[in-house]
């Protein structure tokens, strides 16, 4: 199979949702074999490969950071990248952060599928680990073995009974990911939420971008699916595993999972990959 990159650039202009600032967001083509990386234009057009080894331990988000820079968040578009099957790309930012679209992937499926995606004249490498990898605890976890595709599973479970425990899985495709994944927007306890603005979380959140969960269901929104709040959790799985820069041929199972475990996967998947080569 060909790599792929977008056929032309495509923006979008919005405000992020953790750190608050106005934003656009340009993504544009690249060539074969140069990977996912991203620019930002406002501190000198410093570059920022997307690659473990520039992951940077931030709570609640994926960070990423090099050459005097990092960019936060980049799970959501990272992950519509993948999803998509989008192999190299650039990612310029004007802000420390993407904006927030509506708190899923949703519209970055729809920036990609604005630009088109083309074929370069060079093979998609994939990547089949080659021992099981395990991140996390008894209580949440990550687990990866061999598979073919990348096929991901997650249980969530909150401990609160208006969340049901719920658990989905999906072979990511393009298609999947478009009607399946990417429309599942991201989501905090009303009990919570106050608390996390507080300590400086959420600054440009709202009810609309981010789905305020109490005992009567999202505040002054409706859910998209049943398990979406699961589903989010999968999306997010798939945007921190994007940071390996592999095609994955894997089966993932993920419990109660954060950013951290899946981080964990993706350093370790990594650096199987490197040590193989």
């Amino acid at each position: 199979m060909a790599q792929t990159t977008l056929a032309s650039p495509v923006s979008m202009t919005g405000t992020s949702l953790h750190e608050g600032h106005p934003v656009t967001l340009t993504l544009k083509p690249a060539p074969a074999d140069a990977g996912i990386t991203l620019v930002r234009v406002d501190k000198g057009g410093a570059r920022i490969a997307v690659h473990p080894r520039n992951i940077r331990e931030v709570q609640r988000r994926t960070v990423l950071a090099a050459n005097g820079a990092e960019v936060h968040t980049v799970e959501h578009v990272l992950a519509a990248l993948y999803g998509m099957g989008v192999d190299n790309c650039e990612l310029e930012l004007t802000a420390p952060e993407p904006p927030a679209g509506d708190g899923s992937s949703r519209a970055f499926v729809k920036m990609i599928r604005e630009a088109g995606i083309t074929q370069l004249a060079a093979d998609r490498p994939a990547f089949t680990p080659a021992a099981s990898i395990r991140a996390g605890d008894d209580k949440a976890w990550v687990s990866v073995e061999p598979g073919d595709g990348l096929t991901v599973e997650y249980t969530l479970d909150y401990g609160v009974p208006f969340m049901p425990i719920s658990t989905v899985r999906f072979a990511v495709t393009p298609e999947t990911f478009e009607r399946d994944i990417g429309p599942a927007r991201t989501f905090c306890l009303e009990q919570e939420a106050k608390m996390l603005q507080a300590m400086g979380f959420g600054k440009g959140a709202n009810t609309q971008n981010t789905l305020v969960v109490g005992p009567g269901g999202p505040l002054d929104n409706t859910l998209r699916f049943a398990d979406e709040y699961a589903r989010h959790k999968l999306l997010d799985v798939i945007g921190d595993l994007a940071v390996t820069g592999l095609r994955l041929n894997a089966t993932v199972k993920a419990h109660r999972s954060g950013h951290s475990q899946n981080q964990q996967v993706a350093k370790a998947l990594r650096e199987q990959y490197d040590g193989a080569r």
